[in-house]
């Protein structure tokens, strides 16, 4: 939902809206080499929270930030871009992670379904914002630190093998 309304958010803001999107397009880059960086160098879980966090504290501040100004706003969303997209791009391998080998495949497309269901959802918060206008991005950003913060109750994943059963998942709580 996040990173979806962010990049519809972007026709909303001033200055020219194809080179906006572009900025937003060309971010995609270095998130992902971010992602990936970290990864190699932390856990699976905490970048992940990192990444939200940080899009989802930019996404808020954005929002209260003078109007008068048209970079500090852009690079803001530019920034909360930045943390979804690398988020987005790591959780997949997180969820592959997490799921027991008899349930992957029905897990992470359960997991995709939800993530699509939130995709739809984003144009309408974003709709929010005839009533509001610091609102939709307020609600993708509280909900992206509410996710971050959730995400530190998963158990870890990195270097540890992958679990086969429920009871070799259960077994990594202990």
């Amino acid at each position: 939902m996040i990173y979806c309304g962010i990049n519809l958010n972007s026709v909303d803001m001033t200055g020219n809206r194809y080179i906006i999107f572009l900025l937003l397009a060309f971010v995609e880059f270095p998130s992902l080499f971010a992602a990936y960086c970290l990864f190699k160098r932390f856990d699976h879980r905490r970048p992940i929270c990192f990444f939200l966090m940080f899009s989802g504290l930019n996404c808020i501040v954005s929002n209260f930030v003078t109007k008068g100004s048209f970079w500090f706003p852009l690079i803001l969303v530019l920034l909360g871009k930045f943390g979804i997209t690398s988020a987005y791009g790591s959780i997949y391998l997180l969820s592959a992670e997490l799921f027991p080998t008899v349930v992957r495949a029905n897990g992470l497309g359960f997991a995709s379904f939800f993530a699509r269901i939130g995709s739809i959802s984003g144009p309408f918060i974003l709709q929010l914002s005839s009533y509001v206008k610091w609102l939709p991005l307020s609600i993708f950003g509280l909900l992206a630190v509410i996710a971050g913060l959730l995400l530190l109750l998963l158990p870890e994943t990195k270097n540890r093998d992958l679990p086969q059963t429920f009871e070799d998942l259960d077994n990594w709580k202990s």
